[in-house]
């Protein structure tokens, strides 16, 4: 094969990689390697395809292999390091990674995946100074940007004078909530805090497009949504974990009671520290504009919560707010309609069906495709205005605009176009207007 005809060859195989036909790819690439088994590039790209198979110890052959013939390639020794990351062997992960930057020290891909590895070891100190490294070598990697911004929600550097992330983010902490007593949360109090934190952030973040829009306050349980998802996803049947899932369900009426409800849930002192969550919906399956929800293990967990937060939110938030109990997730309702019922004693009530067990155990088999998120060490968020929060409450308002809702203009009138929500919204938009004024409580 002359290198013409493998140099078209391997763009039609990037091509099929970029459009995430791996299966396909890993044909073409099975055939080229017959004549090209010490070609280092072929290898790496056979590597990349079975990492994305979830083959991951055939990935670690390909890398291993390129790299025996080229001892001095870096993406391979960086992709070797990205499959041990997917394998929770982190330590692992660390050595590959620095053996990357001593061949090349100037290669931000490098410190962005040691800054992740560090990051999933509860490193989150030296995490943050390698994410910060891979930013002074490519200012504009994106992936360095919401990787680091990602770690100071749940982290406080000893040192906030790191960089302009750390410092942004400690001022943005020391701007008060107003949710200290029991009195009304006044529009008034919201466009303050919100014109004071964009004061801050928009120093360095005014043109920043984020990519989240749901804001958290998570302990440190694994909830394992991936795992449960994949089950049904390839089955549509529900994980036996799910049936003792329930959520206690908040919807608003507009941008200004959503944020409200951000800093009820900021404040809010749960015995369990329930995981919980404020957020826009930009799911077409589910009705309703702002949300929040709270996690809970079981349906008297969930009454407990729902009673108390009930009264909280009528003190709270003296707009209308519905509140009410859910089990699990949407989409199992939907292929399901009787798990939705949340009443016991109906005779309609769903329990978990034992035949599903044996499909479970099924994706429980590919013990490598959650081995990552089963082994990060986890810590629960902190409190306090973060600057992902910030730049997630402008995703919010930009919402706002697009569906009609007129509270947008009070807080920030001239708010910038959001990347992130035009694309969500994108086939939706005449929904999601419909639904909004549909649902006016």
């Amino acid at each position: 094969m002359d290198n013409i005809t493998l140099k078209q060859k391997v763009n039609k195989i990037v091509k099929l990689i970029n459009n995430r036909s791996y299966n396909k790819a890993l044909g073409e690439l099975n055939i080229i390697l017959e004549n090209n088994k010490n070609n280092p590039k072929i290898l790496n790209l056979h590597g990349i395809v079975q990492l994305q198979l979830n083959k991951l110890n055939k990935a670690i052959k390909s890398f291993e292999n390129a790299i025996e013939l080229d001892p001095k390639f870096i993406q391979a020794f960086n992709n070797l390091g990205n499959v041990y990351i997917k394998l929770g062997k982190f330590l692992r992960a660390i050595e590959i990674y620095n053996k990357v930057l001593s061949i090349k020290p100037d290669y931000p891909a490098g410190y962005n995946n040691l800054a992740s590895a560090q990051n999933d070891l509860g490193e989150y100190e030296n995490s943050i100074k390698n994410y910060g490294k891979a930013l002074h070598f490519d200012p504009n990697y994106v992936s360095a940007k919401n990787n680091i911004i990602q770690v100071l929600t749940f982290y406080n550097p000893k040192n906030s004078n790191l960089n302009i992330f750390t410092k942004l983010n400690a001022e943005l902490q020391l701007i008060d909530m107003p949710k200290e007593d029991n009195n009304e949360i006044s529009d008034e109090d919201v466009i303050l805090f919100y014109k004071k934190c964009k004061e801050v952030s928009n120093r360095d973040f005014k043109d920043f497009n984020f990519h989240l829009s749901q804001i958290w306050r998570s302990n440190t349980i694994n909830l394992g949504c991936n795992r449960h998802f994949d089950v049904f996803n390839n089955f549509k049947v529900i994980p036996e974990y799910c049936f003792g899932c329930f959520k206690v369900q908040v919807e608003l009426n507009s941008v200004i009671d959503l944020m409200k409800l951000y800093f009820v849930f900021d404040g809010l002192n749960l015995s369990k520290n329930n995981s919980r969550k404020c957020m826009i919906e930009l799911r077409k399956i589910a009705g309703g504009s702002y949300k929040g929800l709270i996690y809970c293990t079981g349906i008297d967990e969930a009454n407990q919560i729902y009673k108390y937060l009930q009264n909280l939110l009528n003190k709270k938030i003296k707009n209308k707010v519905k509140v009410k109990i859910k089990r699990g997730c949407t989409e199992f309702g939907i292929e399901h309609p009787n798990y939705k019922i949340i009443d016991k004693e109906s005779e309609d009530f769903m329990f978990y069906n034992k035949d599903w067990e044996e499909k479970e155990k099924i994706i429980d088999s590919n013990t490598h495709k959650y081995a990552r998120e089963n082994s990060v060490q986890r810590k629960p968020t902190i409190r306090g205005a973060t600057l992902s929060d910030i730049l997630i409450i402008k995703n919010w308002i930009y919402y706002a605009k697009k569906i009609g809702d007129p509270d947008y203009k009070r807080l920030d009138e001239d708010i910038l176009i959001s990347n992130h929500i035009e694309a969500e919204t994108s086939n939706q938009l005449d929904f999601r207007i419909k639904e909004y004024n549909d649902n006016l409580i």
